[in-house]
């Protein structure tokens, strides 16, 4: 149901989605889904969770294969950076913005942006622990970064054309070079 959820958002937007449009891509009647969910700003609530747990999972999924932190970082940076076809980053966008009107996807967007940004501080704690990196502000750099990103994404996602993905990449890279202590270029030569 929240799959389908997602999938009804990502057509109509968060303001346009409406119980009924749920239920009619599940060939369900709209009062099943209320017998799950008590109302529509619940069930956007939860499909937001949904996708968004989804999406730190493969973080978490990825991000164990890598062997160093700075190829942990990197990995980071590619799953939360927009990638071409991915829809993703305009349920975020969407979501911030509903959630200046729902408290129940606030309080839940608010929970899982902590979440990226803890992965990201304690890949950098990581990398401080065995000498990697040199940032004496783990939680700020992790936050800085984090906002680039954001910032950055919106700009790709939003309003196409500004800057590329491989702007937004190489520049998310070397802010982060300069926050940890490392190289220009650092990125580059060790990918993995």
């Amino acid at each position: 149901m929240l799959e389908v959820a997602c999938q009804v958002i990502m057509d109509r937007g968060f303001a346009n989605t409406r119980v009924a449009d749920v239920a009619a891509k599940l060939g369900v009647s709209t009062g099943l889904v209320h017998y799950h969910f008590t109302s529509k700003n619940q069930l956007l609530a939860e499909a937001f969770r949904h996708a968004a747990h989804a999406d730190l999972e493969r973080l978490q999924h990825e991000i164990a294969k890598a062997t160093t932190a700075l190829a942990k970082l990197d990995k980071i940076f590619k799953l939360y950076s927009p990638a071409e076809a991915e829809p993703g980053w305009m349920l975020w966008i969407d979501g911030w913005g509903e959630a200046l009107r729902n408290d129940q996807l606030k309080k839940i967007s608010q929970e899982l942006d902590d979440e990226w940004k803890q992965a990201l501080q304690t890949i950098i704690n990581e990398g401080v622990t065995n000498g990697e990196f040199v940032c004496a502000d783990p939680h700020g750099a992790a936050w800085r970064l984090a906002a680039i990103l954001d910032g950055l994404a919106v700009q790709v996602t939003v309003h196409e054309g500004t800057i590329s993905r491989s702007q937004l990449s190489s520049w998310v890279r070397t802010a982060a070079c300069f926050e940890l202590g490392l190289a220009p270029g650092a990125f580059a030569v060790k990918k993995k």
